[in-house]
């Protein structure tokens, strides 16, 4: 025996189970996170929502084309209102789906981070697949946006050739000068 005494080599030897049952349940594979599978189904959720992204992106482009064939249009065409409402629920809904890209992005950073496989299972729920309806709104919206712009380009035709008749109609007398009196010497 050792100085330490028969305690001492009992001690020594309860470090050392401690020491190996530790080491134990750290490589087991129930005691610890297996990372490749962790790295795998993080790059899958990154790029499902890379695509949600990508996807929105593209709707944004289509309503900013509404958004300018909107703005060209006459403020008083009958049925306007409700175009007008359509796309600024348009507008309103990307933002939202923009924002929620966002949010997830960061949520899903956290999740991975803690490595806890509610919050992970959480973040794969809140990923949308789909638009939500809003490709239906597009091209609700392009259809009702088509008779105002028609409407739109008559109104135009007609005020032209009104303007070129006024003006027809009023350049003899404007074009002909008048002769200045002579003045007698």
């Amino acid at each position: 025996m050792t100085a330490l005494g028969p305690f001492g080599a009992l001690s020594r030897s309860r470090a050392v189970l401690l020491s190996a049952s530790v080491a134990l349940v750290a490589l087991s594979p129930s005691g610890c996170r297996n990372r490749k599978e962790e790295a795998r189904q993080k790059a899958d959720l990154a790029q499902a929502l890379a695509q949600f992204q990508a996807q929105m992106g593209d709707l944004q482009k289509q309503v900013l084309d509404l958004r300018v064939r909107f703005d060209k249009l006459p403020e008083d065409l009958p049925g306007i209102d409700a175009v007008r409402d359509n796309l600024h629920a348009l507008e309103e809904g990307l933002g939202v789906e923009d924002g929620r890209a966002k949010w997830l992005s960061g949520e899903l950073d956290k999740a991975f981070a803690s490595g806890k496989k509610e919050e992970i299972e959480a973040v794969r729920k809140a990923i949308p697949h789909g638009d939500g309806g809003i490709t239906a709104l597009i091209v609700k919206v392009t259809h009702e946006m088509a008779p105002l712009e028609r409407l739109a380009n008559q109104r135009r035709f007609f005020e032209k050739l009104d303007a070129e008749k006024a003006a027809a109609e009023a350049g003899p007398e404007k074009s002909a000068k008048p002769t200045p009196p002579r003045s007698k010497k």
